[in-house]
């Protein structure tokens, strides 16, 4: 019973990694890519689509054949989005910190273990650093890419983490070891940066937008020239991120900021309030 009860949730895995593949792709996928992209074989993930275009969950295109999600989650999503619209309601935070840092600010959501960026605020300074909504920070090497990682599932861990792990600059975080002391550190303190990680001179530093204790629904960040987002900033820039991450939090049910002693910013909290 038990190593039935592992397989359908194995089962589940797969199909719920799938649906959040399609719904990441610019175009329509075929079953190669998908198989590749999730690290199954071809014929389990063709058993999966079969299923899923059964219950019109996905479409397939008659043409090429390949797979794009289907009308009924398009109305099932709408639901969803009534209920929980994390890019509406976190886009006045997004344009607060933009002000009050002077960075570029961004919010990303967890996709399968990895952070796909969803909407970013670009400062207003003749050079602007800023991150393009669709972009996929590496997991092990961005401030983003680690608190995904950080609140992913073990599996999805195991699978991120288990192939040679990419170092676009020689300040990238490679070694597993390191990384798993950072993902703990994540959790203990609510906030990463990546200073020189993924762009030499760049940093990036964010905080987790949770809605319980270890349920990551975004995450909030900044990104901007290293001389102006310093390694593990404090002050202002921090509080404010941290903040913002926090107000977010609460608005979505979760108090783990405040259990772990970070209070939010006045100037956040008047906009939680309504500017009252």
């Amino acid at each position: 019973m038990e190593k039935e009860s592992t397989n359908s949730l194995d089962s589940v895995a797969v199909v719920a990694q799938l649906l959040d593949e399609l719904a990441a792709a610019p175009a329509p996928m075929g079953v190669s890519e998908i198989a590749r992209a999730l690290k199954q074989s071809k014929a389990r993930i063709h058993r999966n689509l079969v299923s899923l275009k059964h219950f019109g969950l996905i479409d397939q295109d008659a043409a090429t054949e390949k797979y794009r999600l289907g009308w009924k989650l398009f109305q099932l999503g709408e639901r969803a989005g009534v209920q929980s619209n994390i890019r509406a309601i976190a886009a006045p935070y997004l344009k607060l910190l933009c002000e009050t840092t002077g960075q570029s600010s961004l919010l990303s959501i967890p996709l399968n273990g990895e952070a796909l960026v969803i909407a970013a605020v670009d400062n207003d300074s003749n050079v602007s650093i800023t991150v393009k909504p669709g972009n996929r920070p590496l997991p092990h090497c961005s401030a983003q890419g680690r608190i995904a990682l950080a609140y992913a599932t073990d599996t999805q861990r195991e699978r991120l983490l288990s192939e040679p792990l990419a170092a676009p600059t020689p300040h990238s975080l490679v070694d597993i070891r390191t990384i798993h002391r950072r993902l703990q550190a994540i959790r203990e303190q609510l906030m990463e940066d990546a200073p020189n990680e993924a762009l030499t001179g760049i940093n990036v530093f964010a905080a987790p937008i949770l809605r319980s204790e270890t349920d990551l629904i975004g995450i909030v960040a900044i990104v901007g020239s290293i001389q102006n987002i310093p390694s593990a900033p404090t002050g202002t820039m921090a509080d404010m991120v941290r903040g913002c991450a926090a107000a977010l939090s609460k608005l979505f049910g979760c108090d783990a900021y405040e259990q772990h002693g970070i209070t939010i910013p006045p100037e956040i909290r008047r906009l939680m309030s309504g500017g009252k």
